[in-house]
């Protein structure tokens, strides 16, 4: 066990359920792959389409082409943070796997017994200070800014509990606060398999349209999407 793991998926997704559903499996996965006609692995338009653009219109496409490659979202997708977790496919852009991901920042997948959930971390808003109208009060503010500040250090020297990422010990697993980033039914679902991709397995779930996703949420082994489909299935 990993003490530096955040508090398990399952845990985190239930607060989000309806009254009539359960969960059956729920897994942590940010990083996504594209194996998606028309894109790259990365989910960015694939340069090879500048080709079949015609020379009157070949710059624009290609400021276009460079505007979706420089876009900081896509920071979320390809190899740079790892192997993909969940890779997006689909014969063509625009379809519902696709759809349901882009943009939407989910981190953590949860398959109920009515849908997928995709949820993500709710990032609070920084705290915005009231400006100081009076030159006493800015004194104030100061002397309350030197004393926080002494107080936060003698906390840091003092405090000898060890860390795990965002855990401390003796205390409770950090809980982060999810929101529902995108959802989908389980009628648009047309059905679950373990298959392989570059020769490793993975759980697919191919939806209505032929589009779908290879999930994998970090793990090699055969046997853990065994379990995970017969999760799915109700079966384990």
């Amino acid at each position: 066990m990993n003490l530096a793991d955040p508090l398990g998926a399952a845990t985190q997704a239930r607060p989000h359920l309806r009254p009539d559903e359960t969960v059956l499996w729920a897994a942590y996965g940010s990083v996504l792959g594209y194996d998606v006609r028309g894109l790259d692995e990365f989910g960015n338009p694939a340069k090879g389409l500048l080709r079949k653009v015609g020379s009157g219109l070949a710059d624009f496409a290609g400021g276009v082409v460079d505007a979706a490659l420089s876009d900081e979202d896509s920071g979320s997708s390809g190899t740079a943070q790892g192997p993909p977790a969940v890779v997006v496919f689909g014969d063509r852009p625009g379809l519902l796997a696709e759809s349901l991901v882009r943009g939407s920042g989910a981190s953590l997948w949860a398959l109920t017994t009515a849908r997928l959930v995709l949820l993500r971390v709710v990032v609070a808003p920084e705290p915005v200070e009231e400006p100081e109208k009076s030159l006493l009060g800015k004194a104030i503010g100061f002397g309350r800014g030197v004393a926080r500040f002494g107080k936060d250090v003698a906390e840091i020297v003092t405090d000898r509990r060890k860390t795990y990422g965002d855990n401390h010990e003796g205390e409770p697993v950090a809980r982060k606060d999810f929101e529902v980033a995108a959802e989908l039914p389980r009628a648009r679902i047309t059905g679950f398999a373990v298959a392989q991709r570059d020769r490793k397995p993975g759980l697919r779930m191919s939806l209505v349209d032929g589009s779908g996703f290879d999930l994998r949420f970090g793990a090699d082994e055969p046997e853990a999407f065994e379990w995970l489909l017969a999760r799915t299935n109700g079966a384990a």
